[in-house]
């Protein structure tokens, strides 16, 4: 029985840095696990960039990834807006009097916009972002300043992520951003075995040369919308 439980287990491809791509894993329904055999191949090497910040005690900061609150000051209490509820309770963790004000980018501007908190704000992010929100912000009238606290180094699909799209029939690739995505169209051979899962429109532009119609879109941008869609695809 076991071997053939294993048997029918389908190959998912995690790209992302070793850390969220357990995180990731470990965050899906048991019985999404049991029918997934998890194939670690990440295609960003997240390198810290050792940065000067200077944080009165008044001052706030945004994050809008767990990796920025990871290489950024402890909190001491500060106040943190956050995309996503992961990030947040990263930067809970990591002493922030942590806010959730949006669920991405996009969300996250127009709710500070809104709040138009008067503290000097500072993105704390990696060197590449997007989203400008740093700019749209500063349009809105907010004081704020955009910090590099890392980098996002970017690494080839693995021989064994290649091996394994080859050699199956199905493949499942949850992929998590724009850049991350276009590495994977650049590294990954071509199969008919590709199912792409993407967190969002943005994600899964460019990926039909890879996927062709087997492209996925998740409901909401986040990682419960993600395993989702990789159930529904299950």
């Amino acid at each position: 029985m076991a071997n053939n439980a294993q048997n029918t287990q389908i190959p998912m491809i995690l790209t992302r840095p070793i850390d969220a791509a357990q995180a990731f894993l470990a965050g899906l329904e048991p019985a999404v696990q049991s029918r997934l055999l998890p194939v670690f191949s990440p295609l960003i090497d997240i390198v810290p960039i050792p940065a000067a910040v200077e944080m009165d005690a008044t001052d706030a900061a945004v994050f809008t990834s767990a990796n920025g609150v990871r290489h950024a000051p402890a909190g001491n209490g500060r106040v943190a807006y956050c995309v996503g509820p992961a990030t947040t309770e990263a930067a809970h963790s990591h002493g922030w009097d942590a806010q959730q004000v949006g669920t991405d980018a996009q969300s996250l501007v127009a709710s500070l916009t809104r709040m138009a908190p008067q503290a000097p704000l500072h993105h704390l992010a990696g060197a590449h972002r997007r989203g400008h929100i740093v700019e749209h912000l500063s349009s809105a009238g907010l004081n704020i300043t955009g910090i590099v606290v890392y980098d996002q180094r970017l690494v080839a699909l693995s021989d064994a992520a290649r091996d394994v799209i080859r050699r199956e029939n199905k493949v499942i690739v949850p992929l998590f951003s724009p850049r991350t995505a276009q590495q994977f169209a650049n590294t990954a051979p071509r199969a008919t075995s590709i199912h792409v899962v993407a967190i969002s429109a943005a994600v899964a532009e460019g990926m039909t040369a890879v996927a062709q119609d087997r492209v996925f879109v998740a409901r909401a941008p986040n990682a419960s919308a993600m395993g989702d869609a990789i159930a529904e695809l299950l």
